[in-house]
């Protein structure tokens, strides 16, 4: 096909996809008087044509774009694809290159003749161009008679003497790799039209293998099967994307039918089973076909003893799985075990060689073979092991022999506690720990105590519950104790672990004294060494320790036993994989109180590598986390756009309770900017949660709603609400929660908590604290001075909103004594720090700052002046003398620190970014 035509100006804008500094070279370079052209080279589905498009859209009027593309169809005929400008030429000619090319020539000097901006020859899927088109075009192209825009996939076999202008200079080259994560987020906002969860755009980047056409069939998809669902305009997965669009899955035809006979069953192996040793796979398929695949990308081997191969994209496993016939499935599945059974390949590590044995256990269900129950029920508990709670459902429910019920009932109860379906989980583990229906061995017995123990925790349940429950679990296992003939007593490890049940109760009750003192026996001695109760019991201590610490300040020590625990995990795994979010969520916590953010956000990014079954779980949880990092550094309106879809995902799946936290802190944040509405809808829902989660996280949340709904007015009553909570969490035992209830207290005016605030701040570890204490110490002295040093301690810790707090009380000190030069000057110099501050500024400051807030006349005075009018056209537009404006811009012009008109732009754009007088409606 061929044709040509110039773009019309205001054609629709191409999405980018990512690649606007692609497009910015490409058209530079395709201007520049030395070079002839230039070349992309990418992948299908990378946006090349997306890209070409919006380069000549901006290059409209300046070239005059003629379109060729390339087909493996007249990839066999010589000049196949040139044969639109070939009309004039005759049989003879064909013959001779040096005709085809005067024809060619010929054609677009009459084109230049006739006006039309200079030629752009724009080949399309060049890689399919035949060698004597592509010499022509070479010859082209070196003439300078025409300008080459080539768009093709790399590891082109006959293009390499059209590819050789790109090495010598006069093509530029411009390959499109796979977009970043990065560029995948922006992506994903782009054309879902709001904030989408990180945790969410990860799993899509990483499923789409950072393809642009992968990623558009991903969102499609999976918007369609409601996996991708919007909550309040915020957008998160809530299961794993699915790729079967019918744009992808003709691509991946297209791409089979490519390959040979061989190479297509290659590629089918091992979308079914991979990875696969490489000489398993060598053995089914043969290396020839191996060795191609690989030297064309669409294979790749993994580190490892034995080299495990995969392909390279993951959409392609899955599009390849769902076109493969179940019995051709089955007849490769018996290829492959009999290769594994002969070839006997070395042994990858076990979290490798278990992922793989499940990845076969649940083609072999596919295939609908018979398995061992016993098979299955160990598939079910090493899957719940690992968190993949869809796969043990699967495994557990395809048990059918009356011996094993009661274990696989055990794994689908905890799977359905995971998933959020909890009156199934409960209904599955009634009478596991009675009498009449005791669990059959000790190990379903301990699982069942601790799916019941999880079940408890994520539905909210009393601290007397859990009480019931350690008891109900001992007396259950010193009743299986006595009926196979021991000494009717618990086992050990029971104990332990109903001992821990009680301690957590104690923890809810605010008794942390007696509590820490209890997990002493846990936690004294070195860590455990196997994957068994007592390693778990570790990392559960290890954790409530964590908590108990970061209450009272002790944030070192917090992070040293989080961080412990966390080794543990990465160390042992196997079971201890499923308690690694909770871990994780006390390590954050420690992490945000002692004002370590960079680490934080190491650790929050480090988490988005995490496997796709943890990230649909835990995604709101680590959106709550990085949307608090960002809020503790007064980054609201960034911190805002990751609570947003944290928030919504939370309410899907919400493992840890943070819900309310969220909500509470969303609702504040809102306020702070001045989305009112967020505000009382956030604030509104919170109070109707009938799940309340960790204490001390309800009454932070709690504040900060009551803060979200703070007065600005002199004595209102909110402040003594939060005091409230705030003497509520000391009574409580909740010092840390105190302490951030504290803060804002002095947030929304009420300074009376300052002495506290600095008494409560003293006894914590970490920088944040530091200048907590030394902003508390300043409000409470009211001292300007000693407030200006507390904002230079603040912005060394990166808590720049507590530096501009600092800074904005010094000048309403200043204000309210009338030295009105010193508060001019830190206005000025407000406004020179912004950039340090992090952007920032007054309009995020207390209510007890009004003194330097403009009033909304004087929001509309100043919009008038920056659009150009003067004080008489402003007198006019209001009915007002010019005197009485005059006025007013003096005013203004105090309360920003500035004496002329040309500097009013910078300071109120800086002082009150994006105000106008609409948003302070």
């Amino acid at each position: 096909m061929s044709g040509s035509g110039t773009l019309r100006a205001g054609d629709a804008p191409v999405l980018l996809f990512g690649r606007e500094r692609e497009a910015q070279e490409i058209t530079s370079r395709l201007l520049e008087p030395g070079r002839r052209g230039a070349v992309i080279v990418g992948d299908g589905g990378m946006g090349k044509s997306a890209l070409a498009d919006h380069v000549l859209e901006q290059l409209d009027g300046i070239v005059t774009a003629t379109f060729i593309h390339g087909s493996p169809v007249l990839s066999r005929m010589s000049y196949g694809v040139l044969s639109p400008y070939l009309e004039a030429a005759g049989p003879d000619d064909m013959d001779s290159p040096l005709a085809v090319l005067r024809t060619i020539r010929r054609y677009f000097r009459r084109l230049s003749e006739t006006g039309s901006p200079q030629p752009l020859l724009v080949i399309d899927d060049a890689q399919w161009l035949d060698e004597a088109s592509c010499h022509v075009l070479t010859q082209l192209a070196m003439s300078g008679e025409l300008r080459l825009l080539v768009l093709t996939r790399p590891r082109a076999q006959n293009i390499h003497e059209l590819l050789s202008l790109a090495r010598d200079g006069l093509l530029a080259r411009i390959d499109l790799g796979a977009l970043s994560p990065e560029a995948v987020h922006e992506v994903c906002s782009g054309i879902l039209g709001g904030p989408v969860l990180r945790a969410s755009s990860a799993l899509l980047s990483r499923a789409s293998g950072g393809n642009p056409l992968y990623l558009k069939a991903l969102l499609a998809q999976s918007r369609r099967l409601g996996r991708l669902v919007a909550g309040n305009g915020a957008w998160f997965l809530r299961g794993e994307p699915d790729g079967l669009d019918a744009s992808v899955v003709d691509l991946v035809k297209g791409q089979l039918s490519a390959r040979t006979a061989e190479e297509r069953e290659t590629l089918e192996t091992l979308a079914l089973a991979q990875p696969l040793p490489r000489p398993v796979l060598l053995a089914v398929c043969g290396p020839a076909a191996v060795h191609a695949l690989l030297a064309d990308g669409l294979v790749q081997a993994a580190p490892g003893p034995s080299e495990p191969l995969s392909l390279a994209q993951p959409l392609h496993a899955e599009v390849i799985r769902f076109l493969v016939p179940a019995v051709r499935s089955a007849a490769i599945r018996a290829k492959v075990l009999t290769a594994l059974a002969e070839t006997h390949p070395p042994e990858e590590s076990e979290s490798a060689e278990k992922a793989a044995w499940l990845r076969r256990l649940e083609w072999a269900l596919d295939c609908g073979d018979a398995i061992a129950d016993e098979e299955l029920l160990h598939a079910a508990r090493m899957a719940n092991d690992e968190g993949r709670s869809a796969l043990a459902l699967r495994f557990g429910s395809a048990v059918r022999r009356a011996a094993n019920v009661l274990p696989a009932r055990v794994e689908i109860a905890a799977a359905s506690a995971e998933t959020g379906e909890f009156a199934q989980a409960q209904l599955l583990l009634e009478g596991m720990l009675e009498p009449e229906t005791l669990a059959p061995d000790e190990e379903t017995l301990v699982r069942a105590g601790l799916a019941a123990a999880r079940l408890y925790q994520r539905t909210g349940r009393s601290g007397e519950e859990l009480d019931a429950l350690a008891d109900a679990w001992c007396t259950a296992s010193a009743n299986l104790s006595a009926r196979s003939g021991g000494p009717g007593e618990a086992a050990a490890h029971v104990s332990r672990g109903a001992e821990l049940l009680r301690i957590r109760s104690l923890m809810m009750a605010g008794d942390y004294p007696l509590a820490q003192d209890r997990l002493t026996a846990f936690t004294r001695g070195p860590l455990p060494e196997q994957a068994d109760p007592e390693g778990l019991w570790a990392i559960v201590a290890h954790g409530l320790l964590t908590e108990i610490l970061i209450s009272s300040g002790r944030i070192g020590s917090a992070l040293e036993h989080s961080g412990a625990a966390m080794k543990l995990i990465e160390r042992i795994g196997g079971p201890l994989h499923a308690y690694c979010g909770s871990v994780v969520v006390q390590h954050a916590q420690a992490l945000l109180h002692g004002g370590q953010f960079s680490e934080l956000e190491r650790l929050l990014a480090a988490k988005l590598e995490a496997p796709a079954h943890q990230l649909i779980a835990y995604g709101g949880t680590l959106g709550v986390f990085e949307g608090a990092v960002e809020i503790q550094q007064g980054r609201l309106r960034e911190g805002l756009q990751r609570l947003h879809p944290a928030v919504e995902a939370l309410r899907f799946s919400d493992p840890q309770l943070l819900l309310p936290y969220a909500l509470g802190l969303a609702g504040y944040a809102s306020t702070v900017v001045g989305d009112q509405n967020q505000t009382v809808r956030y604030a509104k829902e919170l109070r109707g949660l009938s799940r309340r989660g960790p204490r001390a996280l309800w009454l932070v949340g709690q504040a900060y709603a009551a803060a979200a709904l703070a007065s600005p007015e002199p004595g209102g009553t909110i402040p003594v609400k939060l005091a409230e909570i705030a003497a509520q969490a000391r009574d409580e035992g909740f010092l840390a929660a105190e302490k951030d209830i504290l803060e804002l207290c002095l947030a929304v005016g009420d300074l009376r908590q300052a002495s506290r605030l600095q008494e409560v701040s003293a006894g914590f570890e970490g920088g944040a604290a530091q200048a907590l204490h030394a902003y508390a110490a300043a409000v409470a002295s009211g001292n300007p001075d000693l407030m200006v040093s507390a904002a230079d301690e603040a912005v060394r810790h990166r808590k720049y909103l507590l530096a501009v707090e600092s800074i904005g009380h010094a000048i309403r000190f200043y204000g309210s004594h009338g030295n009105l030069r010193r508060q001019r000057a830190l206005i000025q110099q407000l406004r020179r720090r912004r950039g340090e501050l992090a952007g920032v500024t007054v309009s995020y400051l207390s209510p007890s700052l009004h003194l330097v807030r403009l009033t909304r006349r004087e929001h509309e005075i100043v919009d008038l002046l920056l659009s150009g009018a003067s004080t008489k056209d402003v007198a006019a537009y209001f009915t007002l003398s010019q005197r009485t404006v005059e006025g007013h811009v003096y005013r203004i012009y105090v309360k920003l620190g500035i004496s002329r008109r040309a500097d009013l732009e910078g300071a109120y754009r800086a002082l009150e970014p994006g105000a106008s007088p609409a948003s302070l409606e």
